[in-house]
Order: structure tokens, then C-alpha cells, then sequence
């Protein structure tokens, strides 16, 4: 698909045209049923004449829809089809208009100055919504076009729109492996095209409020304060559409659900978690190894990083158990089976480079599946399947990789990438289609990560020892991205945080971290002014470190106590008196940076 892009401009030469997609006005991407229907809302929801709706609300939105033209709102994630991007906008104008209506605009103003002003707010929070992903026809998208049978030239958005008429294509920029630096950048550079929705006349109306002013250019440069009503909105409404669109629960009441299957979800959450860096990559102590033609992925880490995740954007009804999700791949025919046709390989990882080697169990996918658009960095190194004694696999690595690009890659992953309307013209390569294996009766897999007995296993104690503790330190170093984990950690580690002592925060207990509350989870917001700040507005009437231990909760890493509550207690036995602390248990197992504290015997832990 992308051969063109690989030329200088003035060496590009012309393919068929049947495989390019075709620059429209604004007005005639807007003229298709779906999207009329969704315009149609938007215009229901303002209490202006007609003759301004179409001269500053509809010329926004027409101006919008002209500049990203069929470009999808993501590569591999929400909305990732031709013409995701105008789509996945209109839902999120439909939404957030409507949930603007549950406001009081101008916030914090006097009731006669409402009726007036309420208008010119909800028209800067649809200017918002849509300048909210413009930025990624900047800083994400690449596009080349050609017009009138001419050679190909490279689009910027910055000088102009793509010529009505002239035929073009599309691609994602590769992003730098194991970085976050780009995952916001196309929020900043919104504001370069936030002039070109508006016209003199609506610029001057937004400009008469300065404080409306004020938020609609935070929240469009995602400055982390100043957005305010506005911000809420924008991000309120955009975590619907996109939620949705993936089958989550949102509770926002929009007309655009679908029902997504789970082993969509965990394939189109592990992209992402891989895509932006979440899940590091090809070095050592990384979740994710990619050679020629396969995905490596360290099984009950990635898996747990994946489950947290959809949690976290609002997906109802995720198994707690890992194991279950990798036997819903495997279902599937999503993962390559290992030679007893379970889910889960043992391999041994051998980085030369760095002369770093371990063993790891994984779930091997195809790269068709999770790399779908793109070619990915592959490691340096050398990745052997191995069995339980830690030797070398006796087996045609080549006749398991023929097998599965040989079938057909159709079907299988059809639904995961391909929701196009069957009247847009698509560009070979702008959905990918990923391999079906043959049907394949297996058995239910097993646990891989925990220790294993040296009888059952066949390898020693002290190797089985270590690669457990090996799959844990994987596990801690994804849940250390969350933001709070690794603030906690950082802090014992660097005595920041004291320990075990009198009225210290934290316990050490044989089987869990004790966290004691609130007092732990008040020190982290202290110490982070503008957590604290984002956890205010989030809160309402609740106490804002009960949105902290949400969070935690959505990791799974917890333990409840008997009454099912999610605080336990815990007393605290002294030479000449006894108190009771109110904890938040986290599984010990799943930090093995602290194993080596001892267990505080002072505490008594009433479960």
C-alpha cells in the first residue's frame, strides 16, 4: 500500500486508481445516511434559527469533516476504519452536546445572565469537541494525493486542504518503540488548526468571554488545568464514544452501543497497550518480543496489563482469571498453539547484545494480528521454545510458521479490523486482515506462572523458583505504570515511605501489603498537587482518595475481607496497649521488590 511513501515526491509514480480513496467536499462526506442522521441530532440540540446553524454551527462541522476527509480516528484501536475519524466525532458531538444540558452555563454565573450566554458556551464546547482529535491529521497521519493523473505529493494540513477531486492515501507514522513522548501530541497541535472551524463572526462571539476563552484553548492544548466545564465535557463525551464503540458500559445514554465480543476486546486492548508503549518491548525485562513473523507476549503479565485496561474504560463482565482469557483466545484460534496444543509456550529469551537471557512463558500470536498496519521493530536476539526442563523444543519452527500464513488469513480477524460502510472505496492496506488457523480440538490449558513442584515439573527447585519470581518482576514493572504503584514503590524503595515502624502507612504482612488508609493514599496527593487537583473535580461529594482505591481495585492486585468490603482491619498489639487500623490489602505476590521485608508480627490481620 505504502510504496509511494518510500519515494521522493517527485519520483512517485501513479498505480491503479481503483485503490485510492477520493477528496470530497465537506458537504458530501457529511451526505451519508449515518452521518445526516447524527447531524441531524446535533441540530436538535441548539436553540438557534436555521440560517445560523448552517452559517456557523453546520460551516464548523462541514470545515471539520473537509480537512481529515476518510481518515480513521485510530490505527489499531477505537473508530480505526476509513472515515472513523468523522464518525467517531459526530458521535462524540451528539454525546457531549447532550450531556452538555445537565450544566449550568456559565458555570458559577447569575440566573439572568444564563439564557443569553448558554448558547455561546455549548457552541465553544461543539468548536472543542471537534478540534479534540483535528491535531491527529497533523502529528499521526501521514497523506499523499494526486491531482489529475499527475504524480503523487506529500499533504500538510497546515497550508491547505486536500484538493477536492484528486485521489489520496493514507498512513500512520511509525512511533519510536518502548515511548509515550507522541501518544499527546496531536492534542497540542489542534490549536494550529482550531481558526480554520471558525468563522470571523463566531470568533468574535467566543472572544467577548474571556473565561470561556480561557477554557476552550485549555482544553483543546490539553493543559492539564484551565478546561474546566468545557474539558469535562469534551472528555466525557469522547470517553463514550470511544467505550462504546469498543462495547463498553459508559452509562452515557448515546445511540451508537454495539456489541463487541471478548476476544475482540483483549486483541484490540493488547495493540494498544503495545502501541503506546504500555507494554515495553524487545529488551530485557520487557512483556512483548517480536521476531519475523511472531508476537511474543509474557503470558499472565500482558494478560493482567490487558484485563486492567479494559476495566479502567468501563468493559462489563471481564474474567477475573487470566487463565480464562488465554483459553477465550485460544478459542478463537488467536494465539499459536504450543505442540500440546495448549495456550502457553515456554521459551527461553537470548538478548546477545546485552548478554541477558531468561525464561519466560508466553502466548505466541501471529504478527499479522497484532501488528495489523504496520511493521514492527523485531529483537536482536534469539527466542527458543523450550519444555519444562529448560531444553530446546524438537521442532520445525519454519513448518509452524508455514502453517499458520499458508491458511486463510480472511476470516478469522475479519471483525477486528474491518467496519467500513460496503460504499467507500477502501485502500488495499488501510484494513489488515489477520490468520485463521484450522479448528483444532484441545484441552483446557493449565497455570504456568505460579511455582511448580520439582517432581511435577521436571526442572529443579531453584529454577522453577526463578523463573517465577522472573514472571512476577515482569508483573511489577507493568503495574508500576500506574501512576500511584509506582509512587508507592519508588517511595520504599528510596525510604521516602517508611515501613513497618509506628504510624507508618505501610505494613509488610506474610501474604499482603498493608496499606493503611487513608492516610497512605492523603500522603500520595499531597505529594502530587495536580493528581489532587484532577481527583477534586472527578469526586463530587465522595472523599477524593476513594477514587485512588477505584483505581487499584480495577488491577485486580486487592484483597477484600470476608464481609466482602473493600477496607479491612487490622489491630495492632503494643507492649502496654491495642489500636485498630483500617487497611487496603494489595497481594504481597505480586511485588517481589519487597519479599525481602520482614513480616511486621505486631499486626493482626481480621479477615
Amino acid at each position: 500500500m505504502f510504496n509511494i511513501f518510500k519515494a521522493n515526491s517527485n519520483e512517485i509514480h501513479r498505480e491503479a486508481t481503483s485503490k485510492y480513496l477520493i477528496a470530497k467536499t465537506g458537504e458530501d462526506i457529511l451526505n451519508v445516511d449515518h452521518r445526516k442522521k447524527h447531524v441531524t441530532k446535533i441540530k436538535r440540540l441548539f436553540s438557534v434559527t436555521d440560517s445560523i446553524w448552517l452559517e456557523h454551527y453546520y460551516f464548523a462541522i462541514k470545515s471539520f469533516a473537509e480537512i481529515v476527509q476518510e481518515v480513521p480516528a485510530s490505527e489499531i484501536h477505537h473508530h480505526s476504519n476509513v472515515g472513523g475519524l468523522i464518525d467517531h466525532t459526530l458521535e462524540t458531538l451528539h454525546a457531549g452536546i447532550r450531556i452538555s444540558h445537565g450544566y449550568v452555563l456559565p458555570p458559577n454565573t447569575e440566573p439572568e445572565e444564563i439564557t443569553s450566554a448558554a448558547d455561546r458556551w455549548r457552541f465553544a464546547a461543539l468548536i472543542a469537541i471537534l478540534a479534540h482529535d483535528i491535531g491527529k491529521i497533523v502529528t499521526d497521519i501521514e497523506v499523499v494525493y494526486s491531482v489529475n493523473d499527475g504524480g503523487f505529493q506529500h499533504w500538510h494540513p497546515w497550508y491547505s486542504n486536500i484538493p477536492v477531486g484528486s485521489e489520496y492515501i493514507y498512513r500512520y507514522k511509525k512511533r519510536e518503540g518502548n515511548t509515550k513522548s507522541a501518544k499527546s501530541l496531536h492534542e497540542k497541535a489542534a490549536m494550529s488548526l482550531l481558526p480554520r472551524l471558525l468563522t470571523k463572526e463566531a470568533a468574535d462571539w467566543i472572544f467577548e468571554d474571556s473565561e470561556l476563552l480561557s477554557q476552550l484553548f485549555s482544553t483543546v492544548s490539553h493543559s492539564t488545568f484551565g478546561g474546566q466545564v468545557i474539558s469535562e465535557i469534551v472528555r466525557t463525551a469522547d470517553c463514550s464514544s470511544v467505550a462504546r464503540d469498543l462495547g463498553a458500559d459508559t452509562g452515557v445514554k448515546t445511540d451508537h452501543s454495539s456489541a463487541v465480543p471478548l476476544h475482540e476486546k483483549l486483541i484490540v486492548s493488547l495493540r494498544k497497550l503495545i502501541n503506546d508503549g504500555d507494554l515495553k518491548r524487545n529488551r530485557p525485562g520487557a512483556a512483548v518480543w517480536v521476531t519475523d513473523n511472531e508476537t511474543w507476549v509474557v503470558s499472565k503479565a500482558g494478560m493482567e496489563a490487558v484485563r486492567a485496561q479494559l476495566i479502567n474504560e468501563g468493559h462489563k463482565g471481564i474474567p477475573k482469571n487470566v487463565v480464562r482469557l488465554f483459553e477465550v483466545l485460544r478459542e478463537h484460534e488467536l494465539l499459536i498453539p504450543n505442540i500440546e496444543g495448549d495456550s502457553v509456550w515456554s521459551a527461553e529469551i537470548n538478548d546477545f547484545a546485552k548478554n541477558w537471557k531468561q525464561k519466560l512463558t508466553f502466548l505466541r500470536f501471529n504478527n499479522a494480528l497484532i501488528w495489523p498496519t504496520s511493521n514492527p521493530s523485531v529483537f536482536d536476539g534469539e527466542i527458543t521454545p523450550v519444555d519444562r526442563k529448560g531444553n530446546p523444543l524438537n521442532i520445525d519452527e519454519s513448518k509452524i510458521t508455514a502453517e499458520t500464513n499458508n491458511v486463510d488469513i480472511e476470516d478469522a480477524i475479519e471483525k477486528l479490523t474491518s467496519k467500513v460502510e460496503d460504499d467507500i472505496d477502501i485502500p488495499p492496506g488501510s484494513v489488515t486482515k489477520m490468520v485463521q488457523k484450522p479448528k483444532v480440538s484441545v484441552p483446557k490449558s493449565k497455570k504456568t506462572i505460579e511455582p511448580q513442584n520439582s517432581e511435577q515439573s521436571g526442572i529443579s527447585s531453584k529454577e522453577a523458583k526463578q523463573e517465577w519470581r522472573s514472571s512476577r518482576q515482569v508483573q511489577e514493572d507493568i503495574l508500576a505504570e500506574n501512576d500511584f504503584i509506582g509512587w508507592l514503590l519508588k517511595g520504599i524503595r528510596r525510604r521516602h515511605i517508611r515501613v513497618n515502624e509506628p504510624a507508618a502507612p505501610v505494613h509488610i504482612l506474610d501474604e499482603h501489603v498493608a496499606l493503611v488508609t487513608p492516610s497512605i493514599f492523603i500522603l500520595y496527593l499531597e505529594k502530587n498537587s495536580l493528581k489532587k487537583a484532577l481527583y477534586e473535580k472527578r469526586a463530587g461529594d465522595k472523599k477524593i482518595y476513594t477514587l485512588l482505591q477505584k483505581e487499584l481495585q480495577a488491577l485486580d492486585i486487592h484483597q477484600k475481607g470476608t464481609n466482602g468490603q473493600n477496607i479491612s482491619k487490622m489491630s495492632v498489639e503494643g507492649q502496654r496497649s491495642q489500636s485498630e487500623l483500617s487497611v487496603y490489602l494489595l497481594n504481597k505476590d505480586c511485588f517481589p521488590s519487597l519479599a525481602n521485608f520482614t513480616s511486621n508480627q505486631a499486626l493482626r490481620l481480621h479477615l
